[in-house]
């Protein structure tokens, strides 16, 4: 795996990762936990949301960056 592919699986995993965690604060603020039981398709599409906006904005980022080390 070259440097580049991994730094590009490692940032986009970790914007996933911190995109669901916000996802799931987001769902907690507003009450509605109960989403993942009652409706687990809408629960799905919210954490996506959150999930690849914030993992294509690391990747973003991450790319804008990388020249200046």
């Amino acid at each position: 795996m070259t440097r580049l592919n991994r730094f590009l699986l490692v940032t986009l995993t970790t914007g996933l990762l911190a995109g669901c965690a916000a996802a799931v604060g987001y769902l907690q603020s507003i009450g509605e936990l109960g989403l993942f039981i009652r409706e687990p398709l809408a629960a799905a599409m919210v954490l996506w949301g959150f999930a690849a906006s914030t993992g294509i904005g690391a990747i973003g980022t991450g790319l804008g960056l990388l020249g200046q080390e």
